[in-house]
């Protein structure tokens, strides 16, 4: 039972084997925009959060590293359970390093005096801690010395206790790192530092991090990459700082360029979505009608409402797991109406008090069928998707009573006929219709309640990877 897609692998072997969102030549050109900049510098790339920007992080710190470029990669989510991001920081890179330096003596004793003032700027960062950590209510300026002191040796006492106390640590840290970056004819070799999913962190760690690290941000040979949805952090900014503090302002200080990922081409995406879900399982039976017809009409009402709605990467796939869901609980002998499942899938989110009203039967006529074009979206294939949708539920309120189902139904079947309206008018009014037809003499009737049913089962459900 697949609910989620696996998480997609980005390998040596093949960089862009699994690049679903088709952004090879993107990352190739900043790529090379990397290769080429100089150092110091920090570039963000900025998109918002369930856009695709650890899978294009990943391939660009592959690619990095296909090219022989020093690269590391760290994520700030999988690390925020640590007291001090820094120590988290500083261990992923301890973690990397040894690599990259091999068995150069100076460059060895230079990083473990890196570490060693490390260690002292963990100690001094303990009162800004404090602070974020309580979000303000606490002035960690106004706590006595010796109480400071005292905190600061009980939460780094292990780290702190082999390095000599200097109040130059930072000088000092900056000054060796350099050394460790340094070449034989003068200048810095690069090192790119990837930090991903910044605005997945708790507040309060994402914003220390960026505190802690600004120190390393000028240092020639560092090339830092953050993954970032400016506007969510902002947010975490002011939720620190106060509502009235300049969050962009704050965050400008730290990021000298920034790169927007470019948009996705969502419909490759809808079809990976499709096999990672094994939909088509749902529908390999000999069943009498056709079920090849029904999986790509399921797949087409997916992709109208995503591209016409620019939904989310993530809000895409959440939509796939409730579709599974429902499948899962549908037998295999009876039909889905994938175009009436999708689309009350969708309203339930965006319109909530006409899907509340959508099954009552003193819902307006005008109320319904301004929702059908609200929702459905675009050009051919939207609007053989709005017929289907259309036909549906004039049924549905037939099916319940509703007493302008049946005159609606009449003024199209006169409007089909009606030499007044276009062509392109006419054939639509014609094939609503006879859907009309197929959906009440065929499928006899349509299972309205069953399927709301269904789609409100979802709401038990909770569908993010948090």
């Amino acid at each position: 039972m697949k609910l989620k897609r696996k998480a997609i692998e980005v390998t040596s072997a093949n960089i862009f084997e699994n690049d679903k969102l088709q952004r090879k030549e993107s990352v190739g050109n900043l790529t090379e925009l990397l290769k080429n900049i100089d150092s110091p510098v920090v570039l963000s790339v900025n998109a918002p959060w369930g856009s695709g920007k650890t899978t294009y992080l990943r391939m660009l710190h592959a690619n990095l590293e296909l090219e022989t470029k020093k690269s590391i990669y760290f994520s700030a989510w999988e690390t925020d359970f640590a007291a001090d991001p820094l120590l988290a920081f500083l261990g992923e890179i301890n973690l990397n390093i040894a690599s990259f330096i091999g068995g150069d003596k100076k460059k060895n004793i230079a990083w473990e005096q890196a570490k060693k003032a490390g260690a002292h700027i963990l100690r001094r960062g303990v009162p800004i801690a404090v602070k974020l950590a309580t979000v303000g209510l606490v002035d960690a300026d106004k706590i006595v010395e010796d109480e400071a002191s005292k905190l600061a040796e009980a939460l780094s006492k292990d780290v702190i206790d082999s390095y000599a106390k200097s109040k130059f640590a930072i000088v000092e840290f900056k000054e060796n790192i350099a050394k460790v970056l340094s070449v034989e004819n003068g200048g810095a070799e690069k090192l790119y530092i990837f930090i991903d999913e910044l605005d997945r962190c708790r507040p309060t760690y994402a914003i220390e991090l960026l505190e802690r690290i600004k120190h390393l941000l000028d240092i020639e040979g560092l090339v830092f990459i953050l993954a970032l949805d400016k506007n969510q952090l902002a947010h975490s900014v002011k939720a620190v700082y106060g509502a009235e503090f300049d969050a962009v302002g704050y965050l400008k200080r730290f990021i000298d360029v920034e790169f927007s990922l470019p948009a996705a081409d969502v419909e490759p995406y809808i079809g990976f979505l499709a096999e990672q879900f094994d939909l088509g399982k749902h529908f390999e039976s000999d069943r009498g009608h056709s079920i090849e017809n029904e999986y790509s009409n399921l797949i087409s009402v997916i992709k109208v409402i995503a591209l016409g709605h620019k939904m989310s990467l993530r809000t895409i796939e959440q939509l796939f797991s409730k579709i599974k869901l429902i499948l899962l609980t549908v037998q295999k002998n009876n039909y889905v109406y994938p175009e009436l499942m999708v689309f009350l899938l969708f309203v339930k989110d965006a319109y909530p008090v006409e899907y509340f009203n959508f099954s009552k039967p003193e819902s307006t006529e005008e109320e319904l069928i301004d929702l059908i074009y609200k929702v459905i979206m675009g050009g051919d294939e939207a609007q053989y998707i709005k017929q289907d949708i259309h036909a549906l539920v004039i049924v549905c309120k037939s099916g319940n009573g509703t007493d302008w189902a049946r005159d609606h139904l009449k003024r199209l079947k006169s409007a089909s006929d009606n030499d007044t309206s276009s062509e392109v008018a006419r054939r639509s009014y014609r094939r609503t219709v006879e859907l009309v037809d197929y959906y009440s003499i065929r499928r006899r009737g349509i299972p309205l309640e069953r399927i709301i049913s269904r789609v409100d089962m979802t709401s038990n459900f909770n569908f993010t990877d948090e």
